[in-house]
């Protein structure tokens, strides 16, 4: 399992609901998962996440490490449990049911004992089932329990475990016998060891409950009153302090007494109840995807949308707003609205920004984030909007009517009859289709014409247009699926209608079309309904055939037009780069604590001064 390029420097894998964490403090490894099913080994000595898989079904709970870190354990929603280990992350041991008799024993907890060579695994059928790991084999079920934990003790021969009223049970697995403890009021979900195995520490709606080994008596107990609702406990490494997590803090308490000794927020809007605490402290496993720590710098969220043209890159953060130029991340700003499509312009001055709010768009300098206006509720929802120059320029959101402001002379222009349109990359032509499907080529400062109305190739309405990037074409998409590209130069010269010519013809339904620096490459993208993806295919203009097909992408995955390079989120707030044969190319990433990295697969282009390899 060899990472790919967007999985280095990656703290953050996830995208999703982080739904299990497990941490060992023997050897310092990690693995966290989701709600998604993507799941995430930090190996000994490692800063980042080193293995990075997906299970193919949501994983709650079901996480486990062997002490010493060697092997990962990991149980999801379709009944699958898997052991890998951390060297390579080959698996070494799998169970496997399929359909609706996996489902039934959707895995909730899962326990190594302290050799590595048996694994207990907790399903929502109230089983445990105990399996020898080096003869793949299931050797015991155990029926009637429930809960959101399960613990193997120091000898690896009694399992701590809830029954089905949520009372901690000692599971004797040699005599096959339930060991009762004293019953916690209002029962527990969870339920752990001490680090000396002298104690049980549970876990309930109404508190906490210290339970003393081996008479099981409760030795102390804490009441969650007027709390925010209690969603995990932690251990210190040392064993010497309890971490109760909250929906808002982290409560920490001294052991075994329970004295009160400090409460931090931990930063996580909606704590999950995956947590964990290494030698830096709590961590807190939240519903944005993210790992949260008390105590440090904000993060920024994960990666809504990006776009970029250039050396220029953006991306929105929630409602945070981050502005790349080459490999550097200038500092974030707010941004009154939460953006589902943002645009920067090539020379990296403006951002516009569509709010999934259904108001406006907004546009914003580049440089410094200063909001300068909204484009107006007309502009909701829109289908298109571009920034060029001194210009920007959007569709009226019901799909017809462009509405384009020059902010450089403080003027507005509206055609409520535009069909669509294209704006040049310097924002000095603006091309627009008629209610007839023809095109007419407009001064974007004055709304006149520069030139006569370019001959139409067919009859046949317009449907897509897109200048290339740095050059007087114009590239056209028909009704019909044809692609066809017109030089303007002796248009504009001679002021003679310019004559085009048909590339190909396509059957497929785009929705999206770029023209690429040089013009000899055009890019098209369309969707692929049935995966939830899109597909971008680069056509070679003068050859009039398709030279390169990247399948797989997100739906709103994006075109650099200087470059040809595919620009969309990856995981762990990153933007990646792919070339045109859809290879990773670069990734730039804004790390926990407001920091970031950029580096391609030669390594660090550049990075922020508190980062760390």
């Amino acid at each position: 399992m060899d990472p790919t390029l967007v999985d280095r420097y990656c703290p953050g894998a996830h995208s999703a609901p982080v739904t299990a964490a497990v941490y060992d403090a023997q050897s310092g490894a990690v693995v966290t998962a989701d709600e998604w099913g993507t799941v995430a080994i930090t190996r000994p000595g490692e800063r980042f996440p080193g293995i990075v898989f997906d299970m193919g079904s949501p994983v709650r709970g079901a996480v486990a490490i062997v002490t010493g870190g060697s092997l990962v354990a990991v149980g999801d929603d379709a009944g699958t449990v898997a052991v890998c280990n951390t060297w390579d992350g080959a698996c070494v041991f799998e169970d496997v049911r399929e359909g609706a008799v996996g489902e039934a024993r959707a895995m909730r907890a899962l326990a190594f004992n302290p050799t590595g060579t048996v694994l207990a695994a907790l399903s929502v059928d109230g089983i445990i089932r105990i399996f020898d790991i080096q003869r793949w084999d299931r050797v015991a079920n155990y029926q009637g329990f429930s809960g959101e934990s399960l613990f193997f003790d120091a000898t690896g021969e009694r399992l701590l475990a809830m029954d089905t009223l949520g009372q901690p049970k000692l599971l004797d697995l040699l005599s096959h016998e339930q060991i009762d403890l004293e019953m916690v009021p209002g029962g527990v979900r969870s339920a752990l060891f001490t680090p000396d195995f002298r104690k049980v520490i549970t876990m309930g709606q109404g508190g906490i409950s210290i339970l003393e080994l081996p008479s099981g008596r409760i030795e102390n107990t804490f009441t969650a009153r007027g709390s925010s609702g209690m969603h995990a406990i932690v251990i210190h490494p040392d064993g010497l302090e309890l971490g109760a997590v909250t929906g808002r803090s982290v409560h920490r308490f001294a052991l075994p007494g329970l004295e009160a000794v400090g409460s931090d927020k931990h930063g996580a809007a909606n704590p999950t109840g995956a947590s964990y605490w290494d030698d830096r402290g709590v961590v807190v496993g939240g519903s944005d995807g993210m790992l949260h720590r008390p105590n440090t710098k904000q993060s920024l969220e994960p990666i809504i949308c990006v776009s970029g043209f250039g050396e220029h890159r953006v991306a929105a953060h929630g409602n945070r707003l981050a502005v790349w130029e080459k490999n550097h991340q200038k500092r974030p700003f707010k941004s009154p609205k939460r953006f589902i499509e943002v645009k920067i312009d090539r020379d990296g001055r403006l951002v516009a920004g569509l709010p999934d709010d259904n108001t406006g768009v907004c546009l914003f300098e580049a440089r410094t984030g200063r909001f300068l206006f909204d484009a107006g509720i007309e502009t909701a929802n829109t289908p298109k909007m571009e920034v060029g120059g001194a210009i920007f320029a959007s569709m009226f959101g019901r799909g017809r009517g462009i509405r384009w402001y020059d902010l450089r002379a403080n003027n507005t222009f509206e055609l409520p009859w535009a069909q669509t349109f294209a704006l040049s990359g310097s924002g000095t032509w603006l091309a627009v289709v008629t209610p007839q499907g023809t095109i007419r080529v407009l001064d974007p400062t004055n709304g006149q014409d520069v030139m006569p109305p370019p001959e139409p190739l067919a009859d046949c309405p317009v449907t897509l247009m897109s200048f290339v990037n740095r050059a007087p074409n114009l590239i056209v998409l028909d009704e019909e699926g044809v692609l066809s590209v017109y030089d303007l130069t002796e248009s504009v010269k001679q002021s003679i209608p310019a004559l085009g010519s048909d590339v190909l013809e396509l059957n497929v339904q785009v929705d999206r079309l770029w023209g690429i620096t040089g013009g000899r490459h055009a890019a098209l993208r369309f969707q692929e309904p049935e995966d939830g993806t899109a597909t971008i295919i680069f056509v070679d203009l003068a050859r009039g055939e398709v030279f390169s097909e990247v399948t797989g992408l997100l739906p709103y995955a994006w075109v650099d037009p200087e470059t040809g390079n595919i620009v969309q989120p990856a995981r762990g707030r990153a933007i990646l780069d792919m070339d045109m044969m859809g290879r990773e190319d670069r990734v730039l990433r804004a790390l926990p604590e407001g920091e970031w990295v950029a580096f391609n697969a030669t390594g660090v282009l550049d990075r922020s001064e508190g980062f760390e390899e």
